[in-house]
């Protein structure tokens, strides 16, 4: 399979609020779990690169979001290096869709 979701998941996942999060790791994408709400989601993120422990690099990539400030200041908090902040490309932002938020790093 293709990996899409379908009709009814996809219905039911807007209509809970269901934010999914997916991983790379090792170049293979993974299922990284699911938040309730978009705040949540966020946290749930900021949250992962502190469990991270000690990483390098760390990028807060968005597509037409008006709310990844708060995470990138939520990370400043513990993460002294420079963040670089950017847009996601067009190829992953027309299958993820405006409002994506997405963070990469390396652990050291």
């Amino acid at each position: 399979k293709g990996g899409r979701i379908g009709g009814a998941k996809a219905f039911l996942a807007t209509t809970l609020s269901i934010k999914p999060v997916i991983e790379i790791r090792n170049g293979k994408v993974e299922e990284g779990g699911r938040q309730r709400t978009r705040s949540k989601a966020l946290a749930f993120l900021a949250t992962k690169v502190r469990e991270a422990g000690h990483v390098s690099n760390l990028a807060i990539l968005q597509a037409q979001c008006t709310d990844f400030h708060d995470l990138v200041n939520d990370l400043k908090s513990t993460y002294r290096d420079e963040i670089v902040v950017g847009d996601i490309g067009p190829i992953i932002g027309s299958h993820a869709g405006s409002g994506t938020i997405g963070v990469a790093y390396h652990i050291d």
